[in-house]
């Protein structure tokens, strides 16, 4: 029992955590000079400034960051770094814990907000619920080998893949052909 936690607090994970006051690109530079690994998922937002449109990048999700460290240096950081906090699920135990998203699942979220850009929808865990559908695979195009949910959205005939973070949030792409799909 002792080695398995010891095990989970010194292998590396992608936590999902919150920057709370929208101090997530603050938090992320920190950790970029600490030498820890992190991801925001960005958009971009025309704002007109002095009588001039200009392009800037912001978070899509504000005070969200996902964290890829062992729990330790985590911890660790969060000595100097307060307003950093772990997002916490059940997860099927009595007490909450911190959530792990699976390596698998974060490739695929990185390389469809990476890929899609502006075409990303963001639905949070419970805001939405979406009918049981098939799980498919992609195959060919930028989004080749991402896994993920095929769903229809609402009256559209348009059938969206989603890419589930467990615990945390969903993401819609565009639509992907049919003839693309590997149903698995």
């Amino acid at each position: 029992m002792m080695g398995s936690a010891d095990s989970l607090y010194n292998s590396e994970a992608w936590y999902a955590m919150r920057a709370t006051y929208r101090r997530e690109c603050k938090v992320q530079k920190l950790l970029s000079e600490a030498g820890i690994k992190s991801f925001i998922p960005m958009r971009t937002e025309e704002r007109i400034v002095m009588g001039r449109r200009r392009k800037y990048e912001t978070p899509a999700v504000h005070n969200l960051i996902f964290v890829r460290a062992t729990r330790t240096a985590i911890q660790g950081f969060k000595e100097h770094v307060p307003y950093l906090q772990y997002m916490m699920g059940r997860n099927g135990m009595e007490r909450p814990v911190p959530i792990i998203v699976p390596d698998r699942e974060m490739d695929d979220f990185m390389r469809v907000v990476n890929i899609c850009g502006e075409k990303v929808e963001y639905l949070p865990v419970g805001e939405r619920t979406f009918r049981a559908g098939m799980r498919v695979r992609v195959h060919g195009g930028p989004l080749d080998g991402v896994e993920g949910e095929l769903v229809r959205k609402g009256k559209s005939r348009d059938r969206k893949l989603v890419v589930k973070l467990s615990g945390v949030m969903s993401v819609t792409t565009v639509t992907v052909g049919a003839d693309r799909l590997e149903i698995i």
